[in-house]
């Protein structure tokens, strides 16, 4: 126990030293797809599990404050009837969604954002905003390698609500 907690300790006292110092700097640029030597002070903390690098770090979100109220903004995941892919024809599934587009009023902001994964563990995410006056913002941006869609999609939908007050 002692031993963790003296380890943990050290890795944040590094961590605290930004670039300055090499270990600090490996531990901030490090990446899952990298190798560590077996027997370095971090490999063995990383064996031990200690250290996760596989967790991303947590960005708080700047753009919205708690009390900021967002009561004329709406969100739209479902359909308006239910419509199982496994059953459906592909034809009808984009009729049911243009049907949902259409019912969208004209001057509203309507914002579609979309995060994904190649077989590779490449990652991206995307925004489309379109605006009543016609003016169209698209956002295509990579992600780090390996996150998982769960997370592109929120990072997606976070520079969507960033936008959002400057359109």
């Amino acid at each position: 126990m002692r031993i963790r907690t003296n380890s943990a300790k050290y890795i944040a006292k590094l961590q605290s030293l930004g670039s300055f110092n090499r270990t600090s700097k490996f531990i901030l640029q490090w990446t899952s797809n990298q190798r560590l030597k077996k027997d370095s002070p971090v490999g063995v903390m990383w064996k031990r599990g200690l250290l996760d690098f596989n967790i991303e770090p947590c960005i708080p979100f700047s753009c919205m404050t708690p009390n900021t109220t967002m009561d004329r903004v709406s969100f739209s995941d479902q359909l308006l009837t239910s419509a199982p892919k496994h059953t459906q024809h592909p034809e009808m599934m984009r009729q049911l969604s243009l049907e949902l587009i259409n019912n969208i009023p004209s001057q509203a902001l309507v914002l579609y954002t979309d995060g994904s994964k190649s077989d590779s563990g490449r990652t991206g995410s995307g925004v489309y905003a379109k605006a009543e006056d016609g003016l169209v913002f698209r956002c295509r941006f990579r992600n780090p390698d390996n996150c998982s869609v769960f997370r592109s999609e929120l990072l997606a939908i976070r520079e969507a609500l960033k936008f959002c007050p400057t359109f």
